[in-house]
């Protein structure tokens, strides 16, 4: 029963958001990441019940949507901080000095 009230809830979901996108209401970032989350809970949902094949078509079109959501500016604050950090890190040489 839990299960289908999710499935229900999801697609009607999805439906919106569908309908938005076609429309240009929202952009491609964000309608992007709203699936991305809408199939990652899809996918557990499925992986919970043992819906194996399911779950992995739905891991594919997660893989798939947080591609775009990623490559449309969606990291792009993931990215500053990353570059934050790496700027911070300094290397060690770490092998001995050879000499002659």
């Amino acid at each position: 029963m839990l299960t289908a009230t999710l499935t229900a809830l999801l697609g009607c979901a999805l439906l919106w958001w569908n309908l938005l996108a076609m429309a240009g209401r929202i952009t491609t970032r964000r309608y992007a990441g709203v699936m991305a989350v809408a199939y990652t809970v899809a996918g557990a949902v499925c992986a919970a019940v043992g819906w194996d094949s399911n779950a992995y078509l739905i891991a594919a079109f997660t893989a798939v949507f947080v591609w775009v959501w990623w490559n449309n500016g969606g990291g792009d604050g993931t990215r500053r901080r990353l570059k934050s950090w790496s700027a911070r890190f300094q290397g060690i040489r770490r092998t001995a000095p050879s000499h002659a």
